[in-house]
């Protein structure tokens, strides 16, 4: 099978691991391959790479470049592949990043071509500039075939989501269930060098492995560590985008002042390797808002540690069904709302849902607004995680001067986690998300797209995608 992959570009990890992985899943079937992208890979990759420049990201629409794109690609695979590509794995189609795209793929698909589309993220999901920005040139009558270019229909188009969430999604919008196809991301994890560090304070350590950006939820870290000070809790890596920062030093200088157990930015200390801080830690956390595939939930037990935190039922509801115990999670940090300035973020609560509908083209009133602030505070609660940061300052502050004031939603710390689950959990991941069940499971995909017949192009009403994202219930302050 001639098979053309296709990335707007080759950065080291994301989608590039990803399409790495898969390659070396498929053995022979990868080596044949092509991938084509506006760069060079980051990573190693053990097929051709073809730099094809007008694939990168591109906010400047018109005809003429999508007549290039469209006959650089053309080339490119063909001249890699000696002939047609009988397959094209193109990931994030629709994203937004290059505005000339989807009109090229419908001329591929137009033209006979089978395609899989590997969706990793939406445009729809919290990413409104995305979003009118690939609509625009439709609106503006520059391309035609919205529905077709997003959201293709044919029995040669298929889909692949990470999670059942993206799944039911596409379903539910019209998407003909056989052709989504479910495509978790392989798990593995290298060997570490490690070499456990004493702690001087003689409290084991909870490890966060993240990036500090704002979904996930630092200040949820802060209020664990003021209910739990028998344990001291470490984050791994500051924020790369500036716009982040604001927000990571805010939690760095509160944790200061009020004498808390967090450790940021582990991860960055010259002598320290990651390794040995997995070894150095009784257990690792996730507090975050908002994930995609949801490694996080996987990884700490191929490590041989228990995960506790915040759980995320949408992503792991996937893992749960495939044997995977996470007893330690919870789904909600409930605060009163007498623990912070209730009307205030009521205030900035409606506005930003105002604004998040408005820059995806859709207006609200103020009985929605008030029906949607009245459901995330039923009872005179709220969950914390639901909070902006201004909020849940106010809630930790309020808890230091209020001590009892909360129950923590954790056990007590690390002694009472589910240690009976380490080694079933590890031997699920690895028999369920492994390399050699990634590479049979993609190969029955691109056996199930090319044996359909061929039909004529129709497109799925891409407004149906986004009001399945625009449920209020998905709303949420950190995601903003």
């Amino acid at each position: 099978m001639r098979l053309a992959i296709v990335h707007y570009h080759l950065r080291r990890g994301g989608v590039t691991r990803v399409i790495a992985n898969a390659l070396e899943a498929l053995g022979d079937e990868g080596r044949e391959a092509v991938v084509l992208s506006s760069t060079d890979s980051e990573e190693p990759l053990p097929c051709k790479v073809v730099v094809v420049p007008e694939l990168a990201y591109c906010e400047s629409a018109s005809m003429e470049a999508v007549d290039g794109l469209y006959r650089e690609m053309l080339k490119a695979a063909e001249d890699a592949l000696g002939g047609t590509p009988d397959l094209w794995h193109i990931h994030n189609h629709g994203l937004g990043k290059n505005v000339n795209f989807p009109p090229v793929l419908k001329r591929l698909l137009d033209e006979g071509h089978r395609a899989l589309l590997q969706i990793h993220d939406f445009s729809e999901d919290g990413r409104p500039g995305n979003y009118t920005r690939q609509l625009q040139p439709f609106a503006d009558g520059i391309f035609d075939g919205y529905d077709q270019s997003l959201y293709p229909l044919a029995p040669q188009v298929a889909y692949a989501v990470l999670n059942g969430r993206d799944r039911s999604i596409l379903e539910r919008a019209g998407i003909p269930p056989a052709r989504i196809h479910w495509l978790p991301n392989a798990v593995t994890v290298p060997e570490l060098e490690a070499s456990p560090r004493p702690s001087e304070s003689g409290k084991p350590l909870i490890l966060y492995p993240t990036r500090g950006i704002r979904r996930k939820n630092l200040g949820e870290v802060l209020l664990l560590s003021q209910l739990h000070p028998e344990v001291r809790f470490g984050t791994t890596l500051a924020p790369k985008n500036p716009q982040w920062f604001k927000y990571y030093d805010g939690w760095t200088r509160l944790s200061r002042e009020l004498g808390l157990g967090v450790e940021f930015g582990l991860g960055e200390q010259a002598d320290i390797r990651f390794g040995d801080l997995v070894a150095s830690a009784s257990a690792m956390l996730t507090t975050s808002v908002g994930e995609g595939f949801g490694l996080a939930y996987l990884e700490p037990w191929l490590f041989g540690k228990q995960l506790c935190g915040r759980d995320l039922p949408d992503i792991t509801r996937d893992f749960r069904d495939n044997n995977i115990r996470l007893a330690d999670l919870y789904e909600e940090l409930p605060v009163p709302c007498s623990a912070f300035a209730s009307d205030k973020l009521r205030e900035r609560y409606t506005d930003s849902l105002a604004s998040t509908y408005a820059a995806y083209g859709r207006s609200t009133g103020r009985e929605f607004l008030e029906e949607a602030w009245e459901a995330v505070t039923s009872g005179g609660q709220i969950d914390f995680g639901r909070l902006d940061e201004v909020a849940q300052a106010e809630v930790i502050r309020y808890t230091a001067d209020h001590p009892g004031c909360m129950e923590s939603p954790l056990p007590s710390l690390p002694d009472q986690l589910d240690h009976d689950a380490l080694q079933q959990n590890a031997e699920c991941i690895r028999s369920t998300y492994g390399l050699p069940q990634y590479g049979a499971l993609l190969r029955q995909i691109y056996r199930t797209v090319m044996e359909t017949p061929t039909e004529e192009l129709q497109g799925l009403s891409a407004d149906a995608v986004l009001r399945e994202f625009l449920d209020t219930r998905r709303f949420n302050l950190l995601r903003t």
